[in-house]
């Protein structure tokens, strides 16, 4: 618990330091979030050092045309992607077959597209400020359904993917994420009805990012996805969660604004 404290001390005030800078530092953020990811998944998968490679150069091409030119020309980049996998697996059939493409292609639309959802929602109107919200809220979901689960919880959410995960701590999320952007409401000018319904989707898709994270390591025969981050795991672990409330957050807010 000290470690996973003195972790949140240090990289918390840096995250929403360089969200709150914007442009090219912000950028770097995310890219190594998701390359760092990946590695995770690659080794966490076992995926062959070309498919990883493969993996690091399509989110790194992914993420600067999201940077530079937003949802623009991604299709471009979408299709070269396919079609380079699709070059690897002709030169190399009798290396790679459908599970390791497979698993490679979900990897990259998993780990680096649902993070561009952040460089996305930073360029949104009050975008720094909604970036630095997600970012909060998908801790506080955490940290109280963490807490009031380990403490109250009884009836497991799902116990063949995530024996730890309980309704009282799901409840709890789903609380506390409506809470976060009630308080915050006047920081990114909503009104309180909205912002209490959308803390409750967002808190909701916290919690349903963090089972499907952990569906994906108990499908890998892992405990953890890394241990970059000490006393949280690694980059997966911490930030399985946000994987899917910045998408959420994206196409809520930027309908909404």
């Amino acid at each position: 618990m000290l470690a996973r404290i003195a972790t949140a001390v240090v990289g918390i005030p840096i995250v929403i330091w360089l969200t709150f800078e914007g442009g090219w530092s912000f950028f770097l953020l995310v890219l190594v979030l998701a390359l760092v990811g990946l590695w995770e998944y690659g080794r966490m998968t076992h995926l062959s050092l070309l498919l990883q490679l493969w993996g690091y150069a399509v989110a790194s091409a992914l993420l600067l045309t999201l940077h530079i030119h937003g949802l623009e020309r991604t299709g471009s980049v979408i299709a070269i992607a396919v079609s380079s996998l699709l070059c690897i697996l002709l030169f190399g059939f009798d290396h790679y077959g459908f599970d390791q493409a497979g698993t490679a292609l979900l990897g990259v639309c998993y780990i680096p597209m649902f993070f561009g959802y952040l460089l996305l929602l930073r360029r949104l109107p009050l975008g720094a400020r909604f970036t630095v919200l997600t970012f909060g809220l998908t801790w506080a979901v955490d940290t109280a359904a963490f807490f009031v689960g380990s403490q109250f919880g009884q009836r497991h959410l799902k116990p063949d993917v995530s024996p730890c995960k309980t309704w009282a701590g799901a409840l709890a999320g789903l609380i506390t994420g409506s809470v976060v952007f009630l308080l915050a409401a006047p920081f990114v000018k909503l009104r309180p009805g909205p912002a209490l319904v959308i803390g409750s989707v967002l808190g909701m898709a916290a919690m349903l990012g963090d089972l499907i994270e952990s569906a994906l390591k108990r499908l890998a025969n892992v405990k953890d996805a890394g241990n970059i981050l000490p006393g949280h795991g690694g980059i997966l672990d911490r930030f399985d969660a946000l994987l899917l409330v910045a998408p959420t957050a994206y196409f809520i807010l930027g309908w909404w604004y």
